[in-house]
């Protein structure tokens, strides 16, 4: 019974989009944004393996492919507003919870239950596989950004490029600064 309304919920972001308040000339999906964080989290866990580091790859595709599943009830709720305070993300974190025990983990039967809550929520704890996902998330954000300043559309768009790019720039996981240094020259070359 629950598990058809995953399913359902999880089909529901394909016409969830993202940056809902702003003009944008390609607007994303929600399932192609996860799918894109899934794509960023698998490359900066390889990279993080040929560091030296072990990475718990189960883990780290359940948290990446699943990290947004609420918005299907509650759309995208940008991450400025989410973040503006403390008590902000907070408030946020349990209006999702309220909803998806609601909507979804009320009508899902034993054992699946636990299951599925652990994969949605937490995804960006302070482990290795939180962290990839944390910052697989900014970077997908960062490219949606600077796609929509290669085509022009700069207002938002730059500013929030250049912010998301500066948070990442400070990062110290090797992983994101191998993207920052290496990766993101050659993609933006891409787009031009």
């Amino acid at each position: 019974m629950g598990l058809a309304q995953y399913l359902y919920a999880a089909r529901k972001l394909n016409n969830i989009g993202r940056w809902a308040s702003d003009f944008m000339h390609i607007r994303s999906s929600v399932s192609e944004h996860s799918f894109f964080v899934t794509q960023i989290a698998q490359m900066l866990g390889v990279i993080e393996e040929q560091q030296g580091n072990t990475v718990d790859w189960e883990i780290l595709f359940k948290k990446a492919l699943n990290h947004d599943l609420v918005e299907a009830f509650t759309g995208d709720i940008l991450s400025n507003v989410k973040n503006m305070t403390p008590k902000m993300k907070t408030a946020v974190d349990d209006i999702e919870t309220m909803i998806a025990e609601e909507l979804l983990f009320s009508k899902m039967e034993e054992p699946y239950t636990d299951i599925y809550r652990r994969m949605l929520f937490d995804g960006k704890d302070e482990s290795l596989e939180g962290q990839i996902l944390r910052y697989a998330d900014n970077i997908d954000a960062m490219l949606e950004c600077l796609t929509e300043t290669k085509l022009g559309n700069n207002t938002p768009f730059k500013k929030k490029y250049d912010e998301i790019r500066t948070k990442l720039s400070n990062v110290q996981l090797e992983s994101v600064k191998y993207f920052m240094n290496s990766i993101l020259p050659e993609y933006e070359n891409l787009i031009e």
